[in-house]
């Protein structure tokens, strides 16, 4: 009988030399290239961080521009009139602001007052002494201390000087914000004339799926930013908390922060609320505002975001404590977008693909 032949193992392909040293040289360079990022982003926040904020701000509005658009109001005229809706909001902001601040002295002694007993009634729960209600906040060391009010009035200043750097960033960012709609009409005849017709296609493209990428989800989250806080703004006008309004302000605002923004807002009227309203009061608010958190975030927010982001959660933790370190609360907002536009990239590049499927929420 004839010996039945096994079939022949594949070759054994040698390992090609060059290809090995480009990859190690690629991801040689890519690591300076990275360190050289970090070293540019925290030396460069002056002039970085108002530019990035006016990208983020561009996206944002770009559902307005369109709506404008589709009403007859387009061009120039439309980027003036956002302006000017833009510059009349901070504004209206910085005059909330102050005179918030002004009802905060105002209320400081009511505060103190209901604080002092709020801490009397649980010591007087605890021991069943009416002579234990002894408890007042001005007796702590911190305010027997001399130079208490140079602090506070040191403090006060802080803040107003850190406000007023704010408008000149805000002016700063909204000069970027002019110059980049401008430039965006431009850019696409500039890039085929740069690149030739393919290639600036190409690149194009690229634009394309980051700009979809990012306005879905700026879209889904103002929507959800707008929600949490006119529930919020609902809950803590019903029960008459001071500053509602710009608490609710707040609450939109850190929701734009992953996981963590939402949660710090509302904790500022939870605190307040126990002060003012006393324990039951605060528990009511809290178990409003905390039942609202959740509801958006573990339920809605999901359901229209989906998965269209397509990045790892840790990687976004990783990303919000990172940009976090670097630019504070400014960075925390941005970290997503900008890891977005990272994978997006490195998915469109040969070498790096195999990174941007690791980053991917598969």
């Amino acid at each position: 009988m004839d010996e039945v032949k096994q079939p022949a193992e594949p070759p054994v392909l040698a390992p090609d030399p060059w290809d090995f040293t480009r990859r190690l040289a690629i991801a040689t360079l890519g690591l300076f290239l990275a360190i050289m990022t970090i070293h540019i982003l925290h030396h460069g926040k002056p002039i970085l961080e108002p530019l990035f904020i006016a990208v983020f701000i561009g996206y944002l509005l770009l559902p307005v521009y369109q709506w404008l658009s589709k009403h007859g109001v387009s061009g120039l005229l439309g980027s003036v009139f956002i302006l000017v809706a833009i510059i009349g909001a901070l504004f209206g902001l910085g005059a909330m602001v102050f005179n918030s601040l002004e009802h905060v002295a105002q209320k400081l002694p009511q505060y103190e007052e209901r604080l002092d007993e709020i801490v009397n009634d649980v010591v007087e729960g605890y021991t069943g002494d009416p002579k234990k209600r002894t408890f007042h906040i001005r007796e702590l060391p911190f305010f027997k201390e001399k130079g208490v009010a140079e602090r506070t009035r040191a403090a006060l200043q802080a803040v107003l000087g850190t406000f007023l750097d704010f408008f000149t960033w805000a002016a700063i960012t909204l000069l970027y914000l002019l110059f980049l709609i401008a430039e965006k009409f431009t850019l696409p005849r500039r890039l085929t004339l740069a690149f030739g017709t393919e290639e600036g296609q190409r690149v194009m493209e690229v634009v394309g799926t980051i700009n979809r990428a990012i306005s879905e989800y700026i879209a889904v989250k103002t929507f959800i930013s707008i929600m949490a806080g006119a529930l919020s703004l609902i809950v803590l006008w019903y029960f008459d908390v001071d500053f509602f309004i710009m608490w609710s302000i707040l609450i939109f605002l850190l929701n734009f922060i992953p996981y963590l923004g939402s949660w710090v807002a509302v904790g500022f009227p939870i605190v307040l609320s126990f002060v003012q309203l006393g324990v039951v009061g605060g528990l009511w608010v809290a178990g409003l505002l905390i039942a609202i958190q959740v509801a958006l975030g573990n339920f809605i927010e999901p359901k229209l975001a989906g998965r269209k982001l397509g990045v790892s959660p840790l990687l976004i933790l990783l990303s919000l404590s990172f940009w976090g370190l670097l630019w504070g609360i400014v960075g925390m907002i941005l970290a997503v977008p900008l890891l977005v536009i990272v994978k997006i990239i490195l998915d469109n590049i040969k070498e790096t693909k195999p990174i941007a499927t690791l980053m991917s929420n598969l």
